[in-house]
């Protein structure tokens, strides 16, 4: 009796030890699953107060404004007109640092071919003076600046005279044709990733 006790004693020890076992290694068995929150930086940036990914132009956006001539009516351009537009980039509700670059030139669907791009000025600063088209202007802005709306305006003029490539024939088929005076306005926006 004395091997049948020990026996059933180590069947109930093996069975107490195999149960041990089990849980010890259960608590290491344990898988959890969950989501994990990551809140994305905005990317609103808005150009004369149009949201960027709303616009369906850039010509929707850009308001001409047209030296006051005694001898043309408002609100229209014709040989040896001046005027500018503003662009006003506002980056106070974008989170992330992007450059910009602006370029203008005369569109190859203007009536006037000798609509020229004379100039700009940056934040109201110094007029820069540019040879009939601006290209590549950049600027940095800093998700953290103080400051983070900037205004360019950029001056442009109808030739007439010295320079121009078209004569009074074909500036005056200009106005009589369907198209109208343009500039191509190229507006990218590219998030800085140093």
């Amino acid at each position: 009796m004395n091997r049948k006790l020990k026996f059933i004693l180590a069947v109930i020890a093996l069975v107490f030890c195999i149960t041990q076992i089990q849980q010890t290694y259960a608590k290491y068995v344990d898988t959890k699953e969950g989501d994990t929150n990551f809140t994305v930086a905005k990317w609103k940036i808005l150009v004369n107060n149009q949201d960027i990914t709303e616009a369906a132009t850039m010509s929707s956006l850009i308001n001409p404004v047209y030296v006051q001539n005694d001898n043309v009516a408002e609100g229209v351009i014709a040989p040896g007109s001046e005027g500018y537009f503003d662009l006003v980039i506002d980056a106070s509700k974008t989170e992330v640092s992007f450059q910009y670059n602006i370029s203008v030139t005369t569109s190859e669907n203007s009536s006037v071919k000798d609509l020229i791009i004379t100039g700009y000025t940056l934040n109201d600063g110094t007029l820069i003076p540019v040879d009939s088209e601006l290209n590549n202007i950049s600027n940095t802005v800093y998700y953290y600046s103080e400051n983070k709306v900037n205004s360019l305006r950029v001056y442009f003029k109808w030739l007439d005279g010295d320079g121009e490539s078209m004569d009074n024939s074909a500036d005056t088929e200009a106005s009589l044709s369907n198209n109208s005076a343009k500039l191509k306005v190229n507006l990218s926006f590219i998030q800085t990733k140093d």
